[in-house]
């Protein structure tokens, strides 16, 4: 009898801000399904990029505040490659702002 393990989908953040010797690599959750870590992941850009909103930045700044002082969102599963490109909702999400 074989068990199969339910696919997890990891959300993790990569940020810079924390000690030298602490990974970078910050654990948001985990999800069972790639809508949920999608969801996750847009909620950080945009939380974000709402806290930035308040500064009254156009679409290129909010990518370049976001790009130097954000937290970048990655989802691990066996099945992640092409289920959320944060550079593409994030300049998607600039753009919105910004009409």
């Amino acid at each position: 009898m074989q068990i199969e393990a339910a696919k997890k989908y990891v959300v993790k953040v990569y940020s810079d801000k924390g000690p030298l010797e602490a990974s970078p690599w910050n654990l948001i959750g985990e999800f069972n399904n790639a809508s949920q870590a999608t969801e996750a992941c847009k909620r950080i850009v945009d939380d974000f990029l709402h806290k930035s909103l308040e500064r009254g930045l156009d679409a290129r700044d909010l990518e370049y505040q976001f790009l130097s002082y954000g937290d970048i969102p990655c989802i691990n599963c066996c099945e992640n490659i092409g289920i959320f490109d944060v550079y593409e909702y994030l300049n998607m999400r600039c753009t919105q702002f910004n009409s």
